[in-house]
Parts: C-alpha cells; sequence; structure tokens
C-alpha cells in the first residue's frame, strides 16, 4: 500500500495530465455521428444517419455529405420531430394492412414537406390526398386545389392506407412486393398516387437516408 502511495505521491503530476486527457476523450465520445431518439409511445428508436453541419439556403438545411439528401429537404429538428411524432402510427398501419411502415412514413413526410406544407397544416391531410368523387367528407381549398380535410391526423393516416388498398393495382403489388420495402418503391411507380415528380425515387432516398426501413420489423 506504501509503495502505492509513494508512486502516486512521485507521479502525481503525470497522473493528472492523463487523467484529464481521458476525461476530455469520454465527453468527445458523446458527440459520434450516430443520434438517436426515441418514436412513439413504445420506446423503439429510429437510427438517423450522420450528423452533418448544415447550412440554411433560402430556408432549406442543407447537408454536406454525399449520401443522398432527403427531397424535402428541411431543418434537421422539424424533420426529426415528425417523424418521431408518426413512426408509430405507420407501424400500427402497416400491421392491419400490410404496407411497409417505411413506405407509409416516407410518403407523409414527402407529401407533407415534413409536415409543413398547408394541407397538414389546416386539413391533417399529411398525404396530399385530393378530392374525389366517392369523398364524402370535408374538404378544404388549399391555394386552387380542393383536398380532403380530417378532424385528426390519425384519420389522415387510417384514409391514406384504405385508398392505398382500394386501388386496382394493390394486389398485385402487394403480392410481388411483399414485405420488400424497396420492391415496392418500384411498384409503386408511375402510379399516380402523388403529385411529386419521380416519387417512386424520392420514396427510397427518405426510406434510406432516414433509415425508415428499421420500422418494417418493429
Amino acid at each position: 500500500m506504501s509503495m502505492h502511495w509513494n508512486f502516486i505521491k512521485t507521479n502525481w503530476f503525470s497522473l493528472a495530465i492523463v487523467l484529464l486527457l481521458l476525461v476530455a476523450l469520454f465527453r468527445n465520445g458523446f458527440k459520434g455521428p450516430i443520434q438517436h431518439f426515441l418514436v412513439g409511445g413504445n420506446g423503439s428508436a429510429i437510427e438517423k444517419l450522420t450528423e452533418h453541419p448544415m447550412e440554411t439556403t433560402l430556408g432549406l438545411a442543407v447537408a454536406h455529405t454525399e449520401e443522398p439528401l432527403p427531397p424535402a429537404a428541411v431543418d434537421q429538428a422539424t424533420s426529426t420531430a415528425f417523424l418521431k411524432r408518426f413512426a408509430a402510427v405507420a407501424v400500427s398501419e402497416r400491421k392491419k394492412f400490410g404496407i411497409p411502415a417505411s413506405i407509409l412514413l416516407a410518403s407523409a413526410f414527402l407529401n407533407s414537406h415534413a409536415g409543413l406544407q398547408p394541407a397538414g397544416q389546416k386539413a391533417n391531410n399529411f398525404f396530399e390526398l385530393p378530392c374525389t368523387g366517392d369523398w364524402e367528407g370535408e374538404t378544404a381549398t388549399v391555394g386552387s386545389r380542393c383536398v380532403r380535410k380530417y378532424e385528426t391526423p390519425w384519420a389522415s393516416w387510417r384514409d391514406y392506407s384504405i385508398y392505398l388498398t382500394t386501388r386496382e393495382w394493390f394486389g398485385a403489388v402487394h403480392k410481388a412486393s411483399g414485405k420488400d420495402w424497396k420492391k415496392w418503391t418500384k411498384s409503386l411507380e408511375g402510379k399516380d398516387i402523388s403529385s411529386i415528380a419521380n416519387f417512386n425515387e424520392k420514396l427510397e432516398e427518405v426510406i434510406v437516408y432516414y433509415r425508415l426501413y428499421d420500422l418494417d420489423h418493429r
């Protein structure tokens, strides 16, 4: 014991330097590239990709990265809040209707611009579903367009699931794609379910960028 104490007294300055270095390294360890955040009430998590330095251009956050950027590029806080808000709903709809949660959540993210589009804010319509001849619910006017209006955000999600599953092509797509989100994005090409150009390609970009495919296994 006395030998250990003599060693400490003799080398206290060197030990202090080493300790300070270890503390600095430990603190920096919490600033790594991966950020985790909880979604829904069940404690599940979406693992977001590398957090890159951001700069604001015309109100849109642009990440300095060679990885695909989300087409609906918005600031990180808004994107995270939107995905966190609806991830559990996407999983629930997947279990009921057999549509991958990643496809549903990416569709809502794109069509509503992470909840910033007027249809989402004015009418709880996060999929930009238009008024159709068979729609008997409330409506709202966004610009020059008539869109479906819902009492709750959840009603928007359920109507979108029903809308997809009642398309003539849905049975064939579901049978061919199964639980494979990549096959879904390819099968949805040209299905006229969004006004966004190259919608199926943008779906894939969003799913990969935010790793939404993890939700397909919740």
